[in-house]
């Protein structure tokens, strides 16, 4: 009789199984190897099983760093247990092929999706990232693991807004000499100037990279940019990040303190430890709190609590929003949405009305309590209408990557709100999708 395990439909390229693990369906794939999808039925959870093609690859050079990689990760199991470590649960090798099994997080993402300028998390929401960061690198400091790769794409945010830190596959682990991986330094953008000059790292190194991490995240660009290595590697050594304030007016300076202090020349500058950088962000982060606990936040809520849209929603659904949200005014006549462009947002409009545009002729109008944006629902879709100000018009921009961050209950109270709002005007006036 057939098992349930050997009943599952896998693409051609997905083994059966890898080592004891069946395997359920590829989920990513990175510059070593493949991440497949398992479930142990021993400790009833899903794991995440990364396989580093060493044998396979015909570069014998690549496939050295590979070898060197899988070691260095399977040195760790069951090393490093921190609730915002990505925890190594199992390690083999298997005709060639070497694995690593880790916690599997379905819908998690890693926070390379919010360094874009128009797509950045609130400011509380990234002292509080960094802080779980910083609290977690002093716990690996502490055993002697330097991570070395500290960067947006190796720090998942979970769908309940926690963390992990991820790959630890170039680490110095105190003591070892699996972990000395030449050739590897990690990723320019984030290196310390020490990491830069192959100098003896420190703890201060991670200290550095997660600056790094935090300047981006609360900007949408990175401390150094430059169209090439060498210009960009001189930078991280001797030039200053152009100093936050210069892209936002609106971060106290306590924060911008931080991200500086952490990323100094000078190790002996910087902050001393990760609890140090995380008793710094505590103190922000009090601050922040008060600050969107104010008036003019409850003024916020209590204006979309008069929307129809919003009718449905629960008070902490509504504050929920509101945290996924930015609160924009436009001008007469001032392009909101132009027709052919690519856009992850959705609008609810709180006042005003607003002109729907197709192929350069109006097609409606919409006001208080309509919605737009329907074509975020399809990744990489283009608008197919522009929507400009009728006047004065203040609008509630939603970030639909942001909104997979809130809870379940609000998204689908959201999505079913939004698609009837849609249906129901559509079916009313007819007119274009936005």
């Amino acid at each position: 009789m057939a098992t349930k395990a050997t009943l599952i439909q896998r693409p051609a390229d997905v083994p059966e199984k890898i080592g004891k693990y069946v395997i359920i369906n590829k989920i990513g794939k990175g510059s070593t190897g493949m991440v497949y999808l398992s479930h142990d039925p021993y400790y009833r959870r899903d794991v995440a099983i990364k396989v580093y093609h060493a044998e396979e690859d015909s570069d014998a050079d690549r496939a050295r760093v590979a070898r060197k990689m899988f070691f260095n990760e399977a040195h760790m199991v069951g090393m490093l247990q921190h609730p915002n470590i990505m925890p190594i649960y199992d390690a083999g090798e298997e005709d060639g092929s070497y694995y690593i099994v880790t916690e599997h997080i379905q819908g998690a993402r890693t926070l390379a999706a919010y360094c874009r300028p128009d797509n950045l998390l609130r400011v509380d929401d990234v002292v509080e990232i960094i802080y779980k960061c910083a609290k977690a690198l002093h716990y690996s400091h502490t055993r002697g693991v330097i991570h070395r790769d500290i960067k947006p794409s190796n720090i998942m945010l979970t769908i309940d807004n926690d963390v992990r830190i991820i790959d630890f596959g170039i680490a110095i682990v105190r003591d070892s000499e699996v972990s000395r991986i030449e050739g590897i330094a990690g990723s320019p953008s984030y290196m310390s100037p020490e990491q830069v000059q192959s100098e003896e790292l420190t703890s201060r190194s991670d200290l550095y990279s997660l600056g790094a991490v935090m300047y981006e995240l609360l900007t949408g660009f990175r401390p150094f940019r430059a169209d090439n290595l060498s210009k960009l590697l001189h930078q991280i050594v001797y030039a200053t990040p152009p100093p936050i304030h210069t892209y936002r007016d609106d971060l106290p300076e306590e924060l911008e303190h931080v991200v500086m202090m952490t990323m100094q020349k000078e190790p002996s500058k910087r902050l001393a430890s990760g609890n140090a950088m995380a008793a710094e962000l505590t103190r922000v982060y009090k601050d922040l709190r008060q600050k969107y606990d104010a008036l003019d936040n409850r003024e916020h809520f209590d204006l979309l609590r008069t929307l129809t849209f919003f009718h449905e929603f629960s008070h902490a659904e509504i504050w929920e929003v509101l945290r996924a949200s930015d609160w924009h005014d436009y001008q007469d006549s001032e392009d909101i949405v132009r027709e052919g462009e690519v856009d992850d947002r959705f609008y609810i409009i709180v006042s005003g009305s607003v002109k729907v545009q197709a192929d350069g002729r109006e097609i409606g109008m919409l006001s208080n309590g309509d919605c737009f944006g329907e074509t975020s629902y399809v990744r990489g879709a283009k608008r197919q209408a522009s929507i400009l100000a009728h006047g004065q018009v203040t609008i509630l921009r939603v970030s639909s990557t942001l909104m997979e961050q809130v809870s379940s209950a609000c998204q689908l109270r959201f999505n079913k709100v939004f698609l009837r709002s849609l249906i129901t005007r559509l079916q009313g006036r007819g007119g274009a999708n936005t």
